[in-house]
């Protein structure tokens, strides 16, 4: 969860979806003679399921501030100024704990703010809020501070006792000497009413004139009139009917979200909008897509645990088919399904992500994608629920 300079990305998120993304990329699972065949009833939609179940009270991510305030936390400040071109990343809730029985447990929120996303001067600031009874620097929450593993560690960090804008507190800096530069990392930390907060930054990205005004900045969610928290333009992942809402208003159609396929579970939804400001996946999409993965359980009798695909679905085509290696078609339910490899890397670059089949079609105007990794029997069991599964 540290965040790294040059480093284009939503940086815990990443961590649950690239691995998981990863997978469909980098994996291509084999056949291990199971069940030949699946009873593929179309999955039913439900209104009360959980569209993103792998995210939950330890680990949430948002692309607005109004929707993270929609899961309550603790009353925490924001900055209500920001140095010029800084724009709303992410908001991050976590809980960050390593001792037995959660005795130095904290509660985390944390947003990030950019600058120059994607290109090489790329930059980020990032606000740290945490409540508990542990701290951000033993959980090696501060840019500024590498904390030591071990007793027989020593500290590659300096600490100081500063005062900016009236606000006390310390200033960590980073000067692990495998870095560019003496001093990398920096880390403004303080106290306001039972809430550590944390500023951590690059000392070339952020003036000292500008690090003074945005501590002095901060208030309540409520109270900010200066600063876009509202995350327009980015993508969101779906944990409710409100995000489903939000992400058919911005599709422009009904979408499909099956939720109960033989042995596969649901494991998150995600509205991309193209050309957004707080992901950076491998495959980055020319037009707004919903994306949701299916995931075989560890006690599947038929799949391995790393077999799951993903289906998008779009106004738009996802992939330029004359790009593709066309493999064959086939047709389902009076839809006609086009299968087809990335041979020659045009979306994927490395390894086995070329071998993964594509397979695209076309039903009720809308374009939809699935990608799968394994599932090798299984595949067109699969294709057939999905283009039986009802609109919502």
């Amino acid at each position: 969860m540290k965040f790294k300079k040059g480093s284009y990305k939503l940086p815990a998120a990443a961590i649950v979806l690239a691995v998981a993304f990863s997978a469909i990329l980098l994996t291509n699972a084999s056949d291990n003679g199971k069940l030949a065949e699946l009873d593929t009833p179309a999955p039913a939609a439900s209104p009360n399921f959980e569209f993103s179940p792998v995210y939950n009270d330890l680990f949430r991510w948002f692309s607005s501030l109004d929707r993270a305030l929609d899961f309550p936390k603790y009353n925490f400040k924001v900055p209500d100024y920001l140095p010029e071109s800084y724009q709303l990343e992410r908001v991050l809730y976590s809980k960050n704990f390593s001792k037995p029985n959660d005795t130095d447990l904290i509660d985390v929120a944390s947003i990030t703010f950019a600058a120059n996303l994607g290109m090489e001067n790329e930059q980020r600031i990032e606000v740290i809020a945490s409540k508990g009874n542990g701290n951000l620097l033993e959980h090696n929450q501060l840019l500024g501070a590498n904390y030591p593993q071990s007793a027989n560690e020593t500290p590659k960090f300096r600490q100081e006792a500063v005062t900016i804008s009236n606000v006390k507190g310390t200033l960590f800096t980073d000067k692990r000497i495998y870095k560019d530069r003496p001093e990398t990392g920096k880390s403004f930390y303080w106290h306001d009413d039972n809430v550590q907060y944390t500023l951590n930054y690059y000392s070339e990205d952020i003036s000292q004139e500008e690090l003074t005004k945005m501590v002095q900045s901060f208030v309540l969610p409520k109270q900010v009139q200066n600063v876009r928290y509202d995350g327009d333009g980015n993508s969101f992942p779906l944990y409710d009917e409100k995000d489903l809402l939000a992400a058919k208003n911005i599709l422009g159609f009904k979408v499909k979200i099956p939720f109960e396929f033989p042995e596969l579970h649901l494991s998150y939804s995600i509205l991309l909008k193209a050309g957004d400001q707080n992901t950076s996946y491998a495959f980055r999409q020319a037009t707004d897509a919903l994306w949701t993965q299916y995931n075989a359980p560890h006690d599947s009798s038929i799949y391995d645990v790393s077999d799951y695909f993903s289906l998008y679905q779009s106004k738009e085509p996802l992939f330029d088919a004359s790009k593709l290696s066309f493999k064959r078609k086939l047709e389902i339910h009076g839809v006609e399904i086009s299968a087809y490899e990335d041979q020659d890397h045009v979306y994927f670059s490395l390894g086995k992500r070329a071998k993964l089949p594509i397979y695209l079609w076309k039903q009720d105007d809308i374009y939809y994608t699935a990608i799968f990794s394994g599932m090798d029997k299984y595949q067109e069991d699969n294709l057939k629920a999905i283009i039986a599964a009802p609109v919502q």
